[in-house]
């Protein structure tokens, strides 16, 4: 579990999360959604310690230097070693080097042999997606934040990484954020609408009946 007691970070006295209260559960995928600009890489940013904020966030009763870990990120422009080949990268991103396992990484079926003896400076960014995904899945994360992975994948990809996320979800706290709603419809748990600096939390959501994209619209454009 993630808790979330009384977050605010502003910027230039600029509030962009006010005051923020919640729980995330774990083993479930929890879903951002927002407008462009609305503080969701923000929040994200500040669970992995990254942003100076206000208020306290703690994993299961627990610091965050005390689980470093057991996190696992994933951004839209993932930081990798370009002159290191995609299997050398994999091993650079894994929290403990027994993690790695190439006939695995290869059963993954996400990034060919060939691909993963290339440079990664040759890499396209849903390779680049895909190589993150693939460290994702061996160093097995307690917390998987990932922030708008679903860019510059191709049909066959968003079905894999589909798949790859739901068993993730059997044993992580997954936190997505972006504004593909048609590839996180049927795999996500719980929503977190994030607006003018508030989050509204809805649990089974999918119980009402409505679409992401409708309950975009119920709390965000009809805010305007």
């Amino acid at each position: 579990m993630i808790e979330v007691n009384n977050l605010s970070k502003s910027y230039a006295n600029i509030p962009v999360l006010k005051n923020i209260s919640l729980n995330l559960k774990g083993n479930r995928i929890h879903f951002i959604m927002g407008k462009n600009g609305s503080g969701k890489t923000t929040f994200i940013k500040c669970l992995l310690g990254l942003e100076h904020y206000e208020g306290t966030i703690t994993y299961s009763g627990k610091v965050l230097e005390d689980v470093r870990k057991s996190i696992f990120a994933i951004f839209d422009d993932i930081p990798l070693y370009n002159d290191l080949n995609g299997f050398q990268n994999i091993r650079l991103m894994l929290s403990d080097k027994k993690f790695f396992d190439k006939n695995y990484i290869l059963e993954l079926g996400l990034l060919t042999d060939q691909k993963l003896k290339e440079y990664v400076k040759n890499y396209s960014l849903g390779e680049r997606k895909k190589l993150a995904l693939i460290a994702a899945i061996l160093n097995k994360p307690r917390y998987l934040i990932i922030d708008e992975i679903s860019n510059g994948l191709d049909i066959e990809t968003l079905e894999s990484l589909q798949e790859k996320l739901n068993d993730l979800s059997h044993h992580s706290l997954i936190l997505a954020t972006g504004h593909h709603f048609e590839f996180y419809e049927n795999i996500v748990n719980e929503l977190l609408v994030l607006n003018v600096g508030t989050i509204t939390h809805i649990s089974n959501y999918k119980k009402g009946g409505d679409k992401l994209y409708e309950i975009y619209k119920q709390y965000i454009t009809s805010s305007k």
